[in-house]
């Protein structure tokens, strides 16, 4: 096995932004999110490189799962990751459990965590809200007053931030954040600033679902964490869904062979390589890289952060 390079799968948004498109050099379509390690139904990520080149990852997981995922995890503890370029606000949502998702939705749960690539200056970033009763949500949705009661969280440059199931919250606008986050794609809307689309028609509300999974004891904090090559490296969060790491790499950085799971190396500073079994690929900025269990040793060459991400069973 060898480090998997995944095609990014593109979602046209209302929110868009273009900096995610601007890095990659990528003609901007209004691409708000980009699927970069996917097997979930909506977008299943393909390999780019080497003999798998062309599949899809879902299906080489089912041909080889020992060896993909590990002697630990099955493809239900799969991660997913997208990037959320936000010219604009995204609506005010909330995601639900295990046991509700599967259900109501036939999906995971969603818990998911940011990690802030680029914010413009005074940007934020909404993390739950300061009304203690579902009584208390419906007269301020229905008095109009539901903005002034969510709870925002500034945000910079390298700062992480966990979204557990059951908490309102909103990516900003201004800012380009790497999603990490369980297999799952159910999103409950619950407030999108009265905005329309092209065609004048507002987006889709799910109140009813909203209130059923919203947990208004839920809030949560950014944690900051400057890259000014010092070498860091740090854990970001270690939750039973997922885990995810941090290093800044200057010069090298190894991962030791590990049987028992997958992990997801992803590029949040500059272009840099990664060197494996006497081969060396390209590591660009933004990209992540799927690592199979049977990947054995790692070198990450360079000057750059990445992020570590895994299951942690």
């Amino acid at each position: 096995m060898y480090p998997f390079r995944l095609k990014p799968i593109y979602d046209s948004t209302i929110w868009a932004g273009d900096e995610l498109c601007r890095i990659r050099g990528v003609e901007p379509h209004s691409y708000g999110t980009s699927w970069e390690v996917s097997v979930h139904p909506h977008a299943q990520s393909v390999i780019q490189n080497g003999i798998y080149a062309g599949r899809q990852l879902k299906d080489v997981i089912a041909e080889a799962p020992q060896q993909v995922l590990g002697t630990s995890c099955t493809e239900q503890d799969l991660i997913r990751l997208a990037f959320l370029d936000a010219r604009e606000s995204l609506s005010v949502q909330v995601h639900p459990g295990e046991a509700y998702a599967e259900l109501h939705e036939h999906d995971h749960g969603k818990t998911e965590s940011w990690y802030i690539l680029d914010a413009r200056p005074g940007a934020s970033l909404v993390a739950g809200c300061d009304l203690a009763t579902k009584n208390e949500l419906w007269q301020a949705i229905a008095d109009g007053t539901i903005l002034k009661h969510l709870r925002h969280v500034p945000v910079t440059r390298g700062d992480f931030i966990c979204i557990p199931a059951g908490m309102l919250h909103a990516l900003g606008a201004g800012i380009l954040a790497l999603e990490i986050g369980t297999n799952s794609n159910t999103t409950y809307r619950f407030y999108d600033y009265d905005r329309t689309d092209a065609k004048g028609n507002k987006r889709e509300l799910h109140l009813q679902k909203s209130f059923d999974v919203v947990d208004l004891s839920l809030r949560s904090d950014a944690s900051h964490h400057p890259y000014d090559h010092s070498g860091r490296q740090e854990t970001l969060l270690d939750r039973p869904e997922f885990q995810v790491r941090l290093a800044d790499v200057q010069g090298e950085w190894n991962l030791p062979a590990d049987p028992t799971r997958y992990h997801v190396l992803s590029n949040m500073g500059a272009d840099a390589e990664i060197r494996y079994s006497g081969e060396t690929m390209k590591f660009a900025c933004t990209e992540s890289v799927f690592l199979p269990a049977a990947c054995g040793e790692i070198v990450v060459a360079g000057n750059t952060r990445v992020l570590l991400s895994n299951v942690t069973k």
